[in-house]
């Protein structure tokens, strides 16, 4: 979107920011928490998407994943998302009616839906908002990759509807923690002269996290009617943006505290090239201290090399020998020649601009003219890679094999079986499969952004006993050529290297216990309980 001069409001942002030069606070939480006697909290999640309910990314596993290590340690976690029909049906015989009719005011009208539940545990519950209008269809977005033209009224709704459920059920929120932009507006109605007075939230804070900054949820201006406010709300510290709405924008300029989901993307999210004109808010709230990189967990009971059931034979870090099974079981599956010493590249991706598969692409092609290499690619998505990829494994079948689909199964088999894992994003906020690699002794060949340059650690024989994996800086052919081709080399000439990379790789702790335990830290410094009891 093409940024409009006569927009004064936000020239005027950008000024304030330029001013305060705002910066994201790594200072340490502070240490009342640690003193505070062990409560347990009341936590709202707000999300489009959980695993394994409804799920087109990375967004549904962390949702689920972190719910689930909250409610391990003791608080009390409620999901609310919406239920999709046609993609639920399958659960229904867990589900049970929690609140039917759920009624309020929308669209100038009184609606209804009908709240769903079904429960984890004795503090975990997902609830699942029925409004067939809004959420029966095949697809959660989109529909044949033309996204849906009445999003906005869609997750406006889903956003009202969650917060008509939290007071007709009677919880009190500590938190309500809200998920990129389709949940984003719940932040809003939490400051707003809608919920602002209501006693269910009289002592609620909010959190936002921005997964994927570059989808923000912007509209034309004439959908701020379906969200019930006014016109007051339409200004450059609420969602106003360029002569639209913008509802993640709206959610990041009202949250309580903002996170992401690593501490180098929080930092590339303040400057223009990772913002996507968003950066002018985004300082802004650093400079009050708003802003964290939380990196993401993983599911380490899932993502298991000792006990994973689809792997040809299971493997751990004192016993490597299952994962040359497995390189055998995957060359095998795939239709590769089984060769023990030839370096197997795995790669599994949407196929989507942002994961820089274009470049890797062209970057193969050369390697697999004149390398004794094996590629394979599971990734699906954008239909000119696909045709690309596609043509590679036809003129290099020995050595190039491409599956054009989603397939979990698949995705722990090249996990388990290929010796190296290629990302060449061209940013990546967190991140998974790198994680998922390292998890199962495959190193990572990363492009040095974002949660990727958190998690890995480069080769260098200086600091072997640390490194992890191989970093490349420059997003283009030649660079992540010579990097897989140094991959390749360590792989067959300094074996021993190798092997201690592989070992370094699966003793790093990634569970989300961590990740749910320095959520925990934030909400506490920011949920009005905690905050009020520590100030008697």
């Amino acid at each position: 979107m093409k940024r409009n001069k006569k927009d004064r409001k936000n020239n005027l942002l950008h000024k304030e920011i330029k001013r305060t030069e705002g910066k994201v606070i790594k200072t340490k939480m502070t240490q009342d928490s640690k003193d505070r006697k062990r409560e347990s909290m009341q936590i709202v999640m707000l999300t489009s998407e959980a695993r394994p309910y409804a799920m087109t990314g990375g967004l549904a596993d962390v949702v689920s994943s972190l719910s689930s290590a909250l409610s391990e340690r003791g608080d009390n976690v409620t999901v609310i998302l919406p239920y999709y029909k046609q993609k639920m049906t399958k659960f229904s015989k867990d589900i049970s009616v929690k609140v039917s009719p759920l009624s309020f005011h929308f669209d100038g009208r009184i609606e209804y839906a009908q709240v769903l539940e079904l429960k984890k545990s004795n503090n975990l519950r997902f609830l699942f908002i029925e409004y067939d209008r809004y959420f029966d269809r095949p697809a959660l977005y989109d529909w044949n990759g033309i996204e849906y033209g009445d999003n906005a009224e869609r997750f406006i709704f889903f956003s009202r509807a969650a917060m008509q459920t939290i007071i007709s059920l009677g919880i009190s929120p500590d938190i309500i923690h809200a998920h990129d932009w389709h949940t984003a507006l719940a932040c809003v109605y939490l400051k707003s002269h809608l919920y602002s007075t209501i006693a269910n939230f009289a002592k609620t804070s909010s959190v936002i996290t921005v997964h994927n900054i570059a989808y923000q949820g912007c509209f034309h201006k004439s959908q701020l009617y379906f969200t019930g406010l006014g016109w007051e709300y339409f200004n450059h510290l609420c969602l106003e943006f360029y002569d639209h709405i913008n509802l993640l924008k709206g959610g990041i300029m009202t949250a309580d505290f903002i996170t992401t989901v690593s501490p180098t993307h929080a930092e590339e999210i303040l400057s223009p090239a990772y913002g996507f004109n968003l950066d002018a808010a985004l300082r802004h709230r650093a400079s009050e201290g708003k802003l964290k990189g939380v990196l993401n967990g993983i599911d380490i009971k899932e993502w298991n090399p000792e006990t994973d059931h689809v792997i040809a034979k299971n493997y751990s870090i004192t016993n490597l020998k299952g994962k040359l099974n497995c390189k055998y079981d995957l060359q095998s599956r795939t239709g590769l020649p089984q060769k023990p010493d030839v370096p197997l590249f795995g790669l599994i991706s949407r196929l989507a601009y942002q994961k820089g598969i274009d470049v890797f692409a062209t970057a193969v092609e050369n390697m697999l003219m004149y390398d004794d290499v094996q590629f394979v690619v599971l990734a699906s998505g954008d239909p000119n890679i696909e045709n690309h990829l596609h043509w590679l494994a036809s003129k290099f079948p020995d050595k190039f094999k491409y599956t054009a689909a989603y397939n979990s199964e698949l995705s722990h088999i090249i996990e388990a079986g290929a010796d190296l894992f290629v990302m060449p994003s061209r940013y990546e906020p967190c991140g998974l499969n790198q994680m998922y690699s390292m998890r199962y002794g495959t190193l990572p060949i990363v492009r040095a952004t974002g949660g990727l340059h958190d998690t890995v650690i480069n080769y260098d024989t200086k600091t072997l006993e640390s490194s992890t994996g191989f970093k490349f800086w420059d997003l283009n052919p030649e660079s992540l050529r010579n990097t897989m081709r140094w991959a390749a080399s360590v792989y067959r000439n300094e074996k021993d290297n190798f092997r201690k990379m592989q070992i370094n790789a699966m003793k790093k702790d990634f569970s989300w216990n961590k990740t749910a335990g320095e959520y925990e830290e934030i909400y506490r410094n920011i949920a009005g309980r905690f905050r009020l009891s520590t100030s008697t």
